[in-house]
């Protein structure tokens, strides 16, 4: 087949991916839920469907877990508190549906912060694209993420802690080193935190910073980079100290390890002393360098 109208088939392809992509699309309305009472909190989100599909879709309660490594949506704590009505449903063209749901916090919860979400899942109708010989089903699939928030009043209970502190031990200069650190909310509110991550060693310091939020018993995972200088070497600590306090400053929490830094110099030195022991060994004779001094 000539190149030019395989090039062709393949934009052809391409568009029909997207165009249907953008087809299975569903606008929704109000973006975000926020709930400051106890007890139940009725709400209503709109769905449409803007686009010329007839497009299928559901709606499904989770519990929004986000770090700086992970956004995970599960099915435990307030997706267990989120209930939808008639949550299937199908959306012709220009067709909008309001959808009821209900969110009952349980009367034993204790803490005042938590986030959930209604996740919508749009997808069109099953289409068939035939080819030579074959046949490709397309089924393009879209998500909009509902952010459902609870602010409940009551007592004030701010506490965080350190679960995991990880990094290499041995670092080349000019080279990143990841260090990874864990931390777990014990409280009962929303934390926001300020991370540092000091390094000392005998040719210098450095500090990096980070930050981040975590929701009550959440666990947030976050990494820190640094790369040592060209002459960085020896033995350095890294500590790693995380500020926090939302309504009020909290104890730092601190935690510290230690690594060697090798600077890459050293290594290429070693390795051309060791080049010329191995020629000599073997009888080679190496050029003399000499340099004339003129005065």
């Amino acid at each position: 087949m000539d190149r030019r109208i395989m090039v062709l088939i393949t934009v052809l392809m391409v568009f029909l991916l997207i165009s249907e992509s953008i087809g299975a699309g569903v606008v929704v309305s109000p973006t975000r839920f926020e709930i400051k009472q106890a007890g139940t909190f009725n709400g209503v989100l709109t769905v449409s469907n803007p686009y010329t599909d007839t497009i299928q879709v559901k709606i499904t309660p989770k519990r929004i877990l986000k770090d700086r490594m992970n956004l995970l949506l599960l099915d435990d704590g307030i997706a267990r508190w989120i209930v939808v009505e008639n949550s299937s449903f199908t959306l012709r063209q220009s067709e909008r549906r309001q959808v009821n749901f209900r969110v009952t916090v349980p009367s034993n919860y204790d803490y005042r912060d938590a986030v959930g979400a209604l996740v919508v899942t749009s997808t069109p109708h099953e289409r068939k694209k035939r080819g030579e010989g074959t046949s490709v089903i397309l089924i393009p699939a879209t998500e909009v993420i509902v952010p459902v928030v609870i602010g409940l009043p009551g007592e004030l209970r701010e506490s965080m802690s350190i679960e995991s502190f990880r990094g290499p031990g041995i670092l080349l200069s000019l080279m990143p080193g990841r260090f990874e650190y864990s931390l777990r909310n014990r409280g009962n509110v929303y934390e926001n935190f300020t991370s540092t991550l000091s390094l000392k060693g005998i040719t210098g310091g450095d500090s990096v910073n980070s930050s981040g939020g975590v929701y009550p018993s959440d666990i947030y995972r976050d990494e820190i980079k640094w790369t040592p200088g060209l002459l960085d070497m020896g033995v350095y600590s890294a500590d790693l100290t995380v500020d926090y306090g939302r309504y009020s400053p909290q104890k730092p929490l601190k935690v510290t390890r230690t690594l060697i830094v090798i600077p890459a110099w050293i290594i290429v030195l070693l390795v051309l002393l060791f080049a010329i022991y191995i020629l000599r060994g073997r009888g080679v004779r190496l050029p003399r360098i000499r340099l004339k001094i003129e005065r």
